[in-house]
């Protein structure tokens, strides 16, 4: 039941559906976070827009997660000042050799922490 991916509609739709449930506050707990039944109404809004797609709470929980991951890769990037962000184009900036550099970096820290 694994999906493989998600098309830059469905992830939008996703996004400003979410974002819907935070403006709401009716979904958030105490301590901030949602209740667990929220992930259940976005599957039933994705399914009506997306009938064919088969999204269900898992998919969407785990594209969540790599939203997150990907927000904290990008944060950890800008907090290094070889590394700057064009407002504009909404893209970042940084010089070749660095961002090789950077990868490079990524790369063996991921092999060494797994072996």
């Amino acid at each position: 039941m694994a999906r493989q991916a998600w098309s830059e509609e469905e992830e939008d739709t996703l996004l400003t559906n979410r974002t819907s449930l935070v403006d709401l506050r009716v979904w958030r707990t105490d301590n901030g976070g949602f209740h667990p039944s929220y992930l259940g109404v976005l599957k039933h809004e994705m399914q009506v827009l997306f009938p064919q797609a088969c999204i269900n709470e898992i998919h969407i929980e785990g594209r969540i997660k790599k939203w997150k991951s990907d927000y904290h890769k990008l944060d950890a990037m800008l907090r290094r000042p070889e590394f700057g962000w064009n407002r504009n184009e909404n893209k970042l900036l940084v010089e070749n050799e660095v961002w090789n550099a950077f990868v490079q970096e990524s790369t063996l820290k991921f092999v060494f922490n797994f072996v």
